[in-house]
C-alpha cells in the first residue's frame, strides 16, 4: 500500500463542508462520504513545530526537543538522530518524498524564521526534497530541490505544490511510495489568496463569539488593530477552498490511475485559528479553534466511518505505520486507531492532553537563572468527551496560576468557566496521569503549595 499524507497550515476543523455548508469544499465533502471522518482530532501542541515533530516522530511534545516554532532566539528544532516514519518508510522501501513547508530546523541565517535543510540526515529519509523552513509568501514562494538548489516560484504555493506532488505521483506510480505534502495557506497573510477565491465569500458572515474573553495575557495572539473580519473570512476561507480544488486534483489522478485502492490518504492540519474568537487570531491557546484539526482517511479499503473518538498528533504516527503493517518502534507515545479504520474492536482512551510551553529566549533564560525548568511551565489542556480542564502556570517567571473549565457539551463556544469541583476533581486526575506517563513536571509544579517568603507568618 502506498501512502499520501497532506495536511494544511493553521486549518481550523470546522473549515470544511461537512461541518459548515457555507464553506465550499466540494472535492472533501466528497471524500469524507467515502472515508473515515475523526470529529476529536487535536494538536498535541497547537503551534506549526511542535505538531511536525509529533507527526512524524510519534511521540509526546515534551520529548521531541521541538516545544515551540523553530525560531532564533530558542533551541527548538528536530535533531538529526530522531528516528522519524520517514526514515522507517525507507527502511521499508519506500520510494519516500517531502513537499511544502518545513519547519523543523533552526534558522541559520537565510532570513527571518526560514532555515535551509541540507541534503543528508536531517530531511530524515526523504529521498525526494521539494521545501522550505517557513515562509509566508504565497504568491511566490520558494523551495529547495534534492539536491539543494533553490526554485523561486510565481504562482500560489498550494497550485504550485500540486503540482510537484503530481509530478511526484507520475514518475513513482510503478513503485511503492509514501508522499508529504504541506500546504501553508490557509495561514496568514489572510490576504495572499487568489482574488478569485477570495470572491466565493464575498458578504458571507461568519458567526462565533468575538468578544474578549478573559485569559492570561501570556497565551494565544490579541487581535491587532485594524482587524477585518469580512477581509480574514474572504482569504481564510477562499484558501480552504483553493486547498480542496488542488487535493481534488490529486485525489482524481490516483482514480484516472488506478491507484487509489492502494493508497492511504490522510487530510489534516498541524493546528487550527481563532478567527477572532474569543477575542484572538492565529493560536497557541487551548480553544477548539486552535487545537481542533480536521482528520480525515481514506483509500484502500477504509470503511466509510464517522467517529468522535479523541485523537491527538502522536496517534497518527502510530496508526499509519499500523495501517502499513509496520511495528511501531517502543520510543513512539502515540495510540494505534488503525483497527478502527480495519473495522475491528477498538478500545479508546478516555482523554487527550494538549500542551504550550515558555517560547521566548528571554523569559527562558530568566526560568534558568531562578533554577527552574521551563518545561514544567506554561499551559497544559486535558480533554475529554464532555469537558475541557486549561490550567495556566505562566509563560514568564513568577507569573500567577490560572484555571479554566468548559463544559463542552452545553457550551461548545467555551464563554463560561464552570464552578464544579467534583468535575474539577476528575479532570485534574486525568491531567495528573498524563503528566506522570510523560515525564511532565508541570502537574507537580502547579498543584504544589506556595512557599511562604522568609520572615511571613504561616
Amino acid at each position: 500500500m502506498n501512502l499520501l499524507y497532506i495536511f494544511a497550515d493553521q486549518w481550523r476543523r470546522d473549515a470544511l463542508g461537512i461541518y459548515d455548508p457555507k464553506i465550499k469544499t466540494p472535492n472533501l465533502d466528497t471524500f469524507a462520504r467515502e472515508s473515515a471522518v475523526f470529529d476529536r482530532a487535536y494538536s498535541a501542541c497547537p503551534l506549526c513545530s511542535p505538531h511536525r515533530g509529533c507527526l512524524l516522530t510519534g511521540k509526546q511534545p515534551i520529548a521531541t526537543n521541538v516545544f515551540t516554532n523553530c525560531k532564533p532566539d530558542v533551541e527548538s528544532y528536530l535533531k538529526e538522530d530522531e528516528v522519524c516514519i520517514s526514515d522507517l518508510l525507507k527502511k521499508e522501501g519506500y520510494h519516500t518524498g517531502y513537499i511544502g513547508k518545513w519547519h523543523l530546523d533552526k534558522p541559520d541565517g537565510i532570513g527571518g524564521w526560514d532555515a535551509y535543510t541540507p541534503p543528508g540526515k536531517k530531511r530524515h529519509g526523504f529521498d525526494f526534497w521539494y521545501s522550505y523552513g517557513t515562509y509566508n509568501g504565497h504568491m511566490d514562494p520558494h523551495y529547495w530541490d534534492t539536491a539543494g538548489n533553490r526554485i523561486d516560484v510565481k504562482k500560489w504555493s498550494v497550485e504550485h505544490e500540486t503540482d510537484i506532488a503530481l509530478d511526484f505521483l507520475e514518475h513513482n506510480k510503478g513503485e511503492k511510495f509514501a508522499l508529504f505534502l504541506s500546504y501553508n495557506p490557509p495561514h496568514s497573510p489572510y490576504d495572499l489568496t487568489p482574488e478569485k477565491l477570495k470572491e466565493l465569500y464575498t458578504g458571507k458572515e461568519r458567526e462565533g463569539n468575538q468578544a474578549d474573553t478573559p485569559a492570561p495575557e501570556g497565551v494565544g495572539d490579541k487581535l491587532p488593530s485594524g482587524w477585518n473580519l469580512e477581509e480574514t473570512v474572504k482569504g481564510y476561507y477562499g484558501a480552504v477552498s483553493g486547498i480542496d480544488e488542488n487535493i481534488g486534483r490529486l485525489l482524481a489522478w490516483l482514480k484516472d490511475n488506478d491507484l487509489y485502492e492502494d493508497t492511504y490518504i490522510f487530510i489534516s492540519a498541524d493546528h487550527g485559528d481563532m478567527l477572532g474568537e474569543h477575542g484572538r487570531f492565529a493560536k497557541h491557546i487551548w480553544y477548539e479553534g486552535s487545537v481542533g484539526i480536521p482528520l480525515l482517511i481514506g483509500g484502500g479499503e477504509i470503511r466509510p466511518v464517522r467517529t468522535d473518538i479523541l485523537i491527538s498528533s502522536p496517534d497518527q504516527a502510530v496508526s499509519i505505520l499500523g495501517l502499513l503493517g509496520i511495528p511501531a518502534p517502543e520510543f513512539m507515545q502515540g495510540k494505534d486507531f488503525s483497527p478502527l479504520l480495519r473495522g475491528e474492536a477498538f478500545k479508546e482512551r478516555t482523554s487527550i492532553m494538549t500542551v504550550a510551553f515558555p517560547n521566548e529566549g528571554k523569559k527562558i533564560a530568566e526560568f534558568a537563572a531562578h533554577g527552574e525548568n521551563f518545561y514544567d511551565f506554561g499551559w497544559r489542556c486535558v480533554i475529554t468527551k464532555e469537558y475541557k480542564l486549561a490550567l495556566y502556570r505562566g509563560m514568564g517567571y513568577g507569573e500567577g496560576k490560572e484555571s479554566y473549565l468548559y463544559d463542552l457539551q452545553n457550551d461548545p463556544e467555551e464563554n463560561t468557566n464552570m464552578d464544579d469541583p467534583g468535575i474539577r476533581e476528575s479532570m485534574m486526575k486525568e491531567l495528573e496521569q498524563w503528566c506522570k506517563a510523560t515525564g511532565d513536571g508541570f502537574y507537580n509544579g502547579y498543584t504544589a503549595p506556595v512557599e511562604k517568603s522568609r520572615g511571613e507568618e504561616p
